[in-house]
C-alpha cells in the first residue's frame, strides 16, 4: 500500500518538577518516581501510527535500554562494560559514558531529571551520577548491584538502591539519607516526601524523606523479588510475582489492606507488571497460565475488574499509558494499542525484536538492536466501501471544521490493497487525488458509474488537519438517483458488532477494510436476538485488503429467508467497517456499527 505522510514534526517543551509533586524521572515514557507508567499530559499520541522516521545509532548493536528527554536518546547496551550513549534527534553522538560490569542480566531504567542522569546496571557495583549536558561524572557510589532497582530523582534528590542499602543523596552528590538494608530487585516508589521499598526478606518499607524516619513500621512478607510498586497520596499498589497476588495497602497507614486479589495466575511481565492512570490500575501478564499474555484494568479504589483480554502467545512488556492508550510489545511481533476505558484494540505494528518503547513529543520510539524507529500520528480517515459501476456510484464527502484550508490526499484501493484507478466527475480517472478543503466548508469527489463492470474497494483519505468524512452510495436508473444511502467514516477496531434484519425483500451487507500493514484473520459471529452465538466463520484479509458480503451469503443456512439479530466482527488488527441495509439489492440507509472505543 502506498501513503503519504503529511505531518509536521511538533516538539513539545518539558517543565521540571519539583519536591512534592508527581516527580518524572523518565516523563518522556510516562514513567514518574511513583512508577505509574503513566503520561497523562501526553498528547497526540493515538492511532493510527505510522512510522516517520528511522535514527540510527553509531557504536550501538545491542541496545536494551531507551531514555527520551528534550528530543534527545539516552541508549544503554550491556556487556562488559556497560555502555550508554546520549544520540540527538540526528543520530549524531552527544556523550558516552561506561560502567564495569558483565551485562548478563541488564535491566535497569535511569532516572533523569534536572540535568542529572542517574546510570547504573548489571553486575556493576556503583551508582554514577551524570551530567546530561556534557556527560561528565558528578559523583559516584558504591551501591553495589543495581541490577532491576531502578532510581529516582526529584529536584532536590538522588535515590536510588543497591544490594545493601538505600540512599538519597542531593543532586551535588551529599549524603542526605540511607538505610543499610538487604534490597530486593524491584523498582522505588517515591510519591510527594514518601519513599517506598522491598527488602529481599518480602519486608515493605516506607520512608518519610521530609523527616528521614519511617513512616510507619515495615510490613512483613509483602511481595516477593521483582514486585512492582505504585504510589499514590493513599495507596500502594503492589504486585507478588510468587504468588500471583495484587492488592493496594493503605499509604498513610500502612496498617491495612484495602483490596486484594489472589488469583492472578501467571506470570507477571517486568517492564512493567503495572501502570496506573485513568482511576485504573492495569496489570500486565506475560503469561496468563494458560500459554497465552494478558492484559487487565481494575477499579483502583475497590479491585474491581473494569475489562480483562488476551493476546495469543505468551510474552509482553514495554506497557506504558498516554492519551487514553495502552501500549505495549506482545510475542516479540507486534506492538499493540488499546483504548484505556474499553481495552478495544485501536492499532497494532508487526515489529520483531522491540528492546524498548518511549514516547515524547507526540510520538511513539521504538528501540531496536541498533536502530530507533519513530512513529507519528496521522490524521487518516477510512471509508471501507468504494463502488463503482453497474449503475453504482459512490460519492466521498470531505468537512473542514479547521478555521484554514486543510490539504488532503484520496486514495482509492481494489479488494487486494492495490491502488485502483477510478474514473472521477472532476479529476478524470486515477488512483489518486491531491485536493484542498476550504476553511470551514466541504467537498465531494464523485465517481461516474459509467462502466457496466462493479468495481469494489475502500477508500483512504490523510490530510494536515482532522477531518471527517462521509461515503454516499447512490444507485442511478435511467439517468436518475434513484436509491442512495450516506455512511460516516470508520474507525480502525478490533471488534464490533451490527444489528441485521433479513426478510421480505431486506438484507445487511457488510464491507471490511484492512488499514494496516499486518494481516489478520476475520471472525464472523452471528448471534441471535437474545444473543446466543448460532454459528461462525473465519477469513484471512490480507494488509489493504477488502471484502463486503451480504450476511445471508456468509452464514446461508442459519439466515435463510428470515432472520434478525447481530453479527460480530473480530479481528487480530484493527479494521473499518460498514454496514449497508438493502432492499431488493440495492442500498437504502446504513446501520450503525457498535464498537467500544472513545
Amino acid at each position: 500500500m502506498s501513503r503519504k505522510l503529511i505531518l509536521p514534526l511538533l516538539l513539545l517543551c518539558f517543565s521540571l518538577p519539583v519536591l512534592g509533586q508527581n516527580l518524572g524521572d523518565q516523563s518522556s515514557a510516562g514513567f514518574t518516581n511513583a512508577r505509574t507508567y503513566a503520561n497523562l499530559d501526553l498528547g497526540g499520541l493515538r492511532p493510527p501510527l505510522r512510522l516517520f522516521e528511522t535514527i540510527d545509532l553509531p557504536g550501538i548493536f545491542n541496545a536494551t535500554s531507551l531514555a527520551v528527554f528534550e528530543n534527545q536518546f539516552l541508549v544503554g547496551q550491556p556487556g562488559s562494560p556497560i555502555t550508554y550513549k546520549l544520540f540527538n534527534r540526528q543520530g549524531a553522538e552527544v556523550w558516552t559514558q561506561t560502567l564495569v560490569g558483565s551485562g548478563a542480566n541488564f535491566r535497569f531504567v535511569p532516572a533523569i531529571s534536572n540535568s542529572i542522569v542517574i546510570l547504573g546496571g548489571d553486575s556493576t557495583a556503583s551508582i554514577r551520577a551524570v551530567s546530561v549536558i556534557d556527560g561528565s561524572e558528578l559523583w559516584r557510589d558504591n551501591a553495589g548491584d543495581t541490577n532491576g532497582r531502578f532510581p529516582a530523582v526529584t529536584d532536590n534528590l538522588a535515590i536510588y538502591a543497591g544490594a545493601g542499602k538505600v540512599q538519597a543523596r542531593t543532586l551535588a552528590g551529599v549524603d542526605f539519607w540511607q538505610q543499610p538494608v538487604t534490597t530486593a530487585a524491584s523498582a522505588l516508589a517515591v510519591h510527594d516526601d514518601s519513599l517506598y521499598f522491598l527488602g529481599q526478606n518480602r519486608t515493605l518499607w516506607a520512608i518519610n524523606l521530609a523527616t528521614q524516619t519511617q513512616k510507619w513500621a515495615p510490613i512483613p512478607d509483602a511481595a516477593s523479588e521483582g514486585a512492582s510498586l505504585i504510589a499514590t497520596e493513599k495507596h500502594l499498589f503492589i504486585n507478588d510475582p510468587t504468588i500471583g497476588a495484587i492488592g493496594a495497602i493503605n499509604a498513610v497507614t500502612g496498617g491495612g489492606v484495602i483490596w486484594n486479589k489472589t488469583d492472578v495466575t501467571g506470570t507477571f511481565a517486568t517492564a512493567p507488571a503495572m501502570a496506573l492512570a485513568y482511576g485504573r490500575l492495569y496489570v500486565f501478564r506475560s503469561d496468563n497460565g494458560d500459554g497465552d499474555a494478558a492484559v487487565a484494568a481494575y477499579d483502583a479504589n475497590t479491585g474491581e475488574e473494569v475489562w480483562s483480554i488476551t493476546e495469543p502467545g505468551t510474552g509482553l512488556g514495554h506497557a506504558f499509558i498516554a492519551d487514553n492508550t495502552v501500549y505495549y510489545y506482545q510475542a516479540g511481533e507486534q506492538i499493540r494499542a488499546r483504548d484505556a476505558a474499553t481495552g478495544a484494540l485501536l492499532w497494532s505494528i508487526e515489529k520483531s525484536d522491540v528492546r524498548a518503547l518511549s514516547a515524547a513529543n507526540g510520538e511513539l520510539y521504538v528501540l531496536l538492536g541498533d536502530t530507533i524507529e519513530v512513529y507519528v500520528h496521522l490524521n487518516e480517515i477510512f471509508m471501507a466501501q468504494l463502488a463503482n459501476g453497474g449503475g453504482q456510484t459512490t460519492v466521498v464527502m470531505l468537512a473542514n471544521p479547521n478555521p484554514r484550508p486543510v490539504d488532503a490526499t484520496v486514495s482509492f484501493f481494489d479488494e487486494d490493497g492495490a491502488t485502483v484507478p477510478v474514473p472521477l466527475r472532476t479529476h478524470g480517472t486515477k488512483s489518486e487525488v491531491d485536493v484542498t478543503v476550504p476553511a470551514n466548508s466541504s467537498l465531494a469527489i464523485e465517481t461516474l458509474g459509467q462502466t457496466q463492470v462493479v468495481t469494489v474497494g475502500w477508500v483512504h483519505v490523510v490530510s494536515d488537519e482532522p477531518l471527517r468524512g462521509t461515503t454516499n452510495f447512490q444507485f442511478t436508473d435511467g439517468g436518475e438517483i434513484v436509491h442512495e444511502a450516506g455512511v460516516a467514516d470508520s474507525l480502525p477496531i478490533g471488534s464490533a458488532n451490527v444489528f441485521i434484519s433479513v426478510g421480505e425483500g431486506f438484507n445487511a451487507g457488510v464491507a471490511i477494510a484492512n488499514p494496516t500493514e499486518q494481516d489478520t484473520e476475520l471472525t464472523l459471529r452471528l448471534l441471535s436476538s437474545a444473543g446466543v452465538e448460532l454459528a461462525s466463520r473465519s477469513f484471512p484479509l490480507g494488509s489493504g485488503g477488502h471484502m463486503a458480503q451480504f450476511v445471508n451469503e456468509v452464514f446461508e443456512a442459519e439466515v435463510g429467508t428470515a432472520f434478525e439479530g447481530t453479527l460480530a466482527v473480530e479481528s487480530n488488527v484493527p479494521v473499518v467497517i460498514t454496514a449497508i441495509r438493502t432492499k431488493g439489492g440495492v442500498q437504502i440507509s446504513s446501520y450503525p456499527v457498535g464498537q467500544a472505543v472513545r
